[in-house]
Order: C-alpha cells, then structure tokens, then sequence
C-alpha cells in the first residue's frame, strides 16, 4: 500500500496567503479612506455575507464530502479521468447542467470531482456547463422571467461556449509552467491517485 503523501501546513497554502495579503491591502485602504468607521462598516457587511452564504457553505460541504463516500477516487478517475476521452466530457458537462445550487454548491461538489481523480477536460466540461447552462436555472428563472423566445435565443446563443471552454481550458493548462502544472496536479489528483491504487 502507498505511504499517504504528507500534507502541506494550511497557512502555507499558495492561495491563503494571497488571500491574507489582499485582506491586509483593501483594510489598510479602508483605514486611510474612512478610519476605524470604515472597518467597522466592512466588519459588519463580511459577518451579514457569513450569516447569508454559511448554510449553503455548509450544506456544500457536507454534500462534497457524501459524493466521495457515493463516488470513491476509484470510479470518478475510470469514468472523468484524463483517459476516459468523450465520455468524461459528457459525464463532466451533464454533471454540470443537472448540479443543484449556487458556486457554494458547485465549487465543493467540483473539488469533489478533483480530488476523485477526475481529469482537467471533464472538470472543465463541468465548470463551463455549470456556468453557462443549468437545467435548474432554465427552467425556474430563465423560461418563467425571460419567456420562451428569448431564454431559449440566450441559451443557443452561449451554449457552444461550453464545448469551447472544454476544448481550450486542457490545451491552455498545458502551455502553463511545467511546475504549475505539476503543483496543480499534485493538488487535484493526490486523493485520488492514492484512492485508484489502493
């Protein structure tokens, strides 16, 4: 059996680290603009998002984790790995039309995917489907508010955009740094990987 691979320190995560730097700017400006008033009106729009987004953070979450007991890395990798082909397009781009909720739904239920082993193509496929055209947004807000004409003129208009975000997201992922490459990799797949080989 495989040695599980160490885990980096979550406060040396790449992206928490952005994210402190970028906090620190933007309440450095909002001190010099409007004093402590206005990090006092900022602190209290961040807990009113918290109090609004923290239950379907949560439910997302909880969701992500149930699909990788119902999905385990081993299935998820024969069916959207990178050598599933088509296949794992479509599964990525019908999983994406039919998912339920809003990106704190989506997002979760897409590192699911990733850490299962799902390839670059079909998370790609997932993500343009999910951004571009959901079953669940057609048919409860599109058709009742736009009316038929124009919902169905708007979703012919875009829809081909899925198949290119699927289609050109590989390719511009390969012209990145091999080390990127390999980081994002190491990131998506590491879960997955040890789960297939077990």
């Amino acid at each position: 059996m495989r040695e599980p691979r160490k885990r980096k320190a979550w406060w040396r995560d790449p992206s928490l680290i952005v994210m402190a730097v970028l906090l620190a700017a933007v309440s450095a400006a909002a001190f010099v603009q409007s004093g402590l008033d206005g990090l006092r009106e900022g602190g209290e729009g961040s807990l009113r998002l918290v109090r609004q987004a923290a239950p379907a953070l949560a439910l997302g979450f909880v969701l992500a984790g149930l699909l990788t007991v119902l999905f385990p890395p081993g299935v998820v990798g024969r069916w959207m790995g990178d050598e599933a082909g088509a296949k794992g397009l479509l599964i990525g781009a019908a999983a994406g039309v039919l998912s339920p909720g809003g990106p704190y739904v989506m997002y979760p239920i897409a590192a699911a995917l990733m850490h299962g082993g799902a390839g670059v193509a079909s998370i790609s496929a997932f993500a343009a489907a999910r951004n571009i055209f959901t079953a669940n947004r057609f048919l409860v807000y599109e058709l009742p508010f736009l009316g038929v004409p124009l919902a169905l003129a708007k979703t012919l208009s875009t829809i081909w955009l899925i198949a290119a975000g699927t289609l050109l997201t590989p390719i511009v992922f390969r012209l990145m740094p091999k080390g990127a490459q390999e980081a994002a990799r190491k990131r998506i797949g590491a879960d997955g990987e040890r789960g297939a080989s077990e």
